[in-house]
């Protein structure tokens, strides 16, 4: 196998700055990348695979894939997460709920399951959104919602979320708000992502 070509494949891809493959009897054992961070690792390593197999017929193990990133002069924030939909079923005194979020083109959504009591829902939304949010970087048990308040000013309603979120054993507690327009449950994720992203342009996961 040409290991130099697939080096010169890597690098070619959008956020790798350097790439260092190690082989063993012609067999890739491990790929060291150096990335800036203007793009999740998760997309880099899903490049990875898809150039690999597509150029060479050559299915890596993701697990072989280590990516260090660093901040360069040409870095920008990541593109923000944007709200696509919700959907909620009940069934008997079980409430579901997936939020669909889009990111860097793709969508994504993850499922939560909880008590329908009227409290409870505003909360599971909230935690559909953070779930999913956690599935867009890769990286579980990132956030945590705190609450879930509705509030009202001057006839205005809005909904105002508090997320932790906990990074090298350090806690950062996160508001978002977003003003009631037609759905509450599409104001309570609007609020959520409105905490979320601004945190998640300044850090690397």
């Amino acid at each position: 196998m040409d290991f130099n070509a697939y080096q010169n494949m890597i690098a070619k891809i959008d956020g790798v700055i350097n790439v260092k493959i190690i082989d063993e009897n012609e067999e890739i054992k491990e790929v060291h990348i150096l990335a800036n961070n203007l793009r999740a690792p998760k997309q880099i390593v899903r490049d990875i695979e898809s150039s690999l197999m597509a150029a060479y017929g050559y299915r890596i193990d993701r697990k072989l894939i280590s990516i260090a990133q660093i901040q360069t002069e040409d870095s920008e924030t990541l593109r923000r997460i944007k709200y696509s939909g919700i959907n909620l079923k009940t069934e008997g005194i079980a409430l579901e709920c997936s939020v669909n979020l889009i990111y860097e083109g793709e969508e994504y959504c993850e499922l939560v399951n909880g008590i329908k009591t009227a409290a409870n829902r505003k909360k599971i939304v909230a935690d559909a959104t953070v779930k999913t949010i956690e599935k867009i970087l890769g990286q579980a048990y990132l956030f945590n919602v705190e609450d879930v308040i509705l509030s009202s000013s001057r006839d205005i309603n809005f909904v105002s979320v508090l997320v932790n979120m906990v990074v090298n054993e350090g806690e950062h507690i996160m508001v978002g708000s977003a003003i009631v327009r037609h759905d509450i449950n599409e104001a309570i994720v609007k609020a959520t992502l409105d905490a979320v992203n601004r945190r998640i342009q300044r850090d690397t996961f």
